[in-house]
């Protein structure tokens, strides 16, 4: 009876309900999720993911059953409303975290379409629930979460970043699902079979897709992240684990300039400073790949490419710079990369040469 009060209730207001817990969700994954590499974080995923395989499991050999024993609509209907219900729960807690962890680990401009990707994801969560009924539907939307999961897993827990380990990310996810589809099967022939081809296509499209955004650098380099940046006109390192820099005079308005602008004089060296997190024990190395723009050409040219280490574990990030001599007037950039070159974030400035300029000191924590 309580149930099927909750259950008119939702159904009255959900077009209410879903904004709300969606905004509200997101709001709360955002303050509560702290680091990549915390077990907890990766626990509440895994937690997540059993919860929408059993989900998955319970509803399949259900659905299997009830065809055989011609089990009523609305008592069918009513089972269909929770299940997927819980289901819809467990990918909306997924995509949250999911969006969260790779936005801070990209650069808009580079990885745009694949946060894009992530934010249809997480809003569409809200507006397929009907397509939940679909076994289809359901395991594509599993294996997709199982590979973003694995992408950044592998990385944690052996220190370091490579195309091998994307790779087996793809390859664990595929075996993954693989065993989970036979056990299905075995469970549910007949409710299988009427989607078995559906289900093998679109795995295959997903990991092709998958590896295409990675080898085009859209796929951020999780579990990197760029914590602070800036373009100073002196660094200079203080004390263990402190440095004090000579930062450009500014206001409130250079939040919402691309490209802020920068003085410098003829021979100034300029230095670009990242802090960049990642996870411990995680040894690996950055890039600054200085570049300025030629309006002749109308496109950005390379002048200089800085390889810097990094050691992970600091929760600021772990801080370093390169230094470029010499800078020219017009729009620079600096990309802070890995070796590989996907995009952790961008250093903007707009060069004005002339008179020297009063600067002011700054701490870099």
């Amino acid at each position: 009876m309580i149930l099927n009060k909750f259950s008119d209730f939702y159904k009255r207001f959900e077009k209410y309900i879903s904004p709300i817990g969606l905004i509200y969700g997101f709001i709360f994954t955002s303050l509560t999720l702290t680091r990549v590499d915390k077990w907890l974080e990766n626990f509440w995923i895994v937690v997540h993911l059993l919860i929408v395989a059993g989900g998955i499991t319970v509803l399949t050999l259900y659905e299997n059953r009830a065809e055989k024993r011609n089990i009523p609509e609305d008592e069918r209907q009513r089972f269909h409303f929770y299940l997927t219900l819980i289901i819809q729960f467990a990918f909306g807690g997924l995509f949250s975290t999911f969006f969260i962890f790779y936005m801070r680990s990209s650069s808009f401009f580079q990885s745009w379409l694949f946060l894009l990707i992530l934010a249809i994801l997480l809003i569409g969560n809200e507006l397929w629930k009907k397509h939940y009924s679909r076994l289809a539907f359901q395991i594509s939307v599993f294996f997709v979460s199982i590979y973003l999961f694995l992408i950044f897993l592998l990385p944690v827990l052996m220190h370091r970043l490579g195309d091998d380990l994307f790779l087996a990310s793809g390859i664990i996810s595929l075996i993954i699902i693989v065993i989970f589809l036979f056990l299905l099967k075995k469970i549910a022939q007949e409710r299988f079979k009427q989607s078995h081809n559906i289900i093998k296509n679109s795995i295959i499209g997903i990991f092709v897709l998958m590896n295409i955004l990675y080898f085009t650098n859209i796929i951020p380099p999780i579990p990197l992240s760029l914590k602070d940046s800036g373009a100073y006109h002196k660094i200079v390192k203080v004390s263990q684990g402190k440095f004090e820099a000579q930062a450009e005079p500014a206001n409130w308005m250079d939040n919402f300039v691309r490209y802020p602008v920068f003085h410098t004089v003829p021979g100034e060296l300029v230095y670009a400073f990242s802090a960049i997190f990642s996870p411990v024990n995680f040894g690996t190395e950055i890039v600054h790949q200085w570049q300025y723009y030629d309006d002749t050409k109308n496109e950005w040219i390379n002048s200089s490419r800085i390889i810097l280490p990094i050691i992970g574990g600091r929760d600021g990030g772990f801080r370093t710079y390169s230094i470029k001599q010499g800078l020219t007037a017009g729009l620079w950039r600096v990309k802070v990369t890995n070796p590989r070159g996907q995009v952790i974030g961008r250093i903007n400035l707009k060069v004005e040469v002339g008179e020297p300029r009063p600067t002011y000191p700054q701490v870099l924590n």
